[in-house]
């Protein structure tokens, strides 16, 4: 029995290395990898062109575990709170319309000159979390995908 399930073993190796285009080389991909730091130095010059943002951090994740994520913290100088919940309108737009990927999820907080903080709760999202049914129902399809639906 052992020996069976030993063979079954190099079997599956063997299968899986001539699927993979043999060698130790990476699998051959039909779209190129996004280049996530020139997309998260872009976005971050964007965002802080937006009236009223005074700062933005921009992560950009595209992994196994957590999806395709947008992140942005950013910080403003608007006082009003409809002032701030456009700006974090806007700074959750940006995130959605990168040009890296479509996100699965965006993150957007905003932070006021007195330390008020907004989420994208605010914007009557159920969570910490953009999903994007909610962003496409918001913002419409996403600049990495202008045919993509939900």
């Amino acid at each position: 029995m052992r020996r069976v399930a030993g063979c079954a073993v190099v079997a599956l190796v063997l299968l899986a290395t001539a699927c993979g285009g043999g060698g130790g080389g990476a699998a051959p991909s039909s779209s190129p990898t996004p280049d996530l730091d020139a997309e998260t130095a872009r976005m971050s010059s964007e965002l802080t062109g937006i009236e009223g943002v005074t700062s933005a951090d921009v992560r950009l994740r595209a992994d196994a575990s957590s999806g395709r994520q947008v992140t942005v913290d950013a910080a403003t100088d608007a006082t009003t709170p409809g002032e701030q919940r456009a700006v974090l309108e806007a700074v959750t737009e940006a995130g959605w319309h990168t040009t890296a990927f479509v996100p699965t999820e965006v993150r957007a907080t905003l932070v006021g000159p007195d330390g008020t903080t907004l989420d994208v709760r605010d914007l009557g999202f159920p969570r910490r979390g953009a999903d994007a049914a909610g962003l496409y129902a918001m913002f419409g399809a996403p600049a990495a995908d202008e045919d993509w639906q939900p």
